[in-house]
């Protein structure tokens, strides 16, 4: 009986203590976060030169224009469609490269393909020094594809190519927000 007495006394008097080490090292913790570059996703947003923004996407499709402009948006820009000489201009253009066939097992039907996606792009004023000179993307994708379900494969190439989209455009983004 006297024994757990005692340890509840000396917890008693520990207490403050280890909330005071606690608060420290909480303290020292979010003052070194910040120091080292750590930044929450989503809480940067684009330079104030960049907060609007004429898209020229020479030849994306409806779905990756649709995808390039609402990250733009999310990212904080308004994007403008009147042709004014000192509108900051993005010129995107985004494709597929060749794809090429890395292995085959012959009995298996099955395959690994590369596909690999290219966003270029270029920024500034119409007829000025560009901010940005023309700067080309690369992402690419190894997949295993059976050669015995073409329409499965098609399936897997075509979430593969939008997976592909969308991380060249986050880059992309990523990039806008480091200037």
């Amino acid at each position: 009986m006297f024994e757990q007495r005692k340890f509840k006394v000396l917890h008693l008097t520990l207490a403050p203590a280890t909330n005071l080490l606690r608060s420290i090292l909480l303290a020292a913790l979010l003052l070194y976060l910040p120091a080292c570059g750590f930044h929450l996703r989503g809480h940067t947003s684009l330079p104030a030169e960049l907060e609007s923004i004429q898209l020229l996407a020479e030849d994306l499709d409806a779905r990756q224009r649709a995808l390039l402009s609402r990250q733009l948006q999310q990212a904080g820009a308004s994007l403008q469609v009147a042709d004014n000489p000192e509108q900051v201009q993005l010129r995107v253009s985004l494709g597929p490269l060749a794809s090429r066939h890395l292995a085959a097992a012959a009995g298996s039907g099955k395959i690994i393909v590369r596909l690999s996606r290219q966003l270029t792009y270029r920024l500034g004023k119409a007829g000025a020094e560009p901010l940005i000179e023309t700067t080309t993307l690369l992402q690419q994708l190894d997949l295993e594809l059976d050669d015995n379900n073409l329409l499965d494969s098609d399936e897997r190439i075509r979430r593969a190519g939008e997976s592909l989209d969308r991380a060249l455009i986050e880059q992309l983004i990523f990039g806008l927000k480091r200037l």
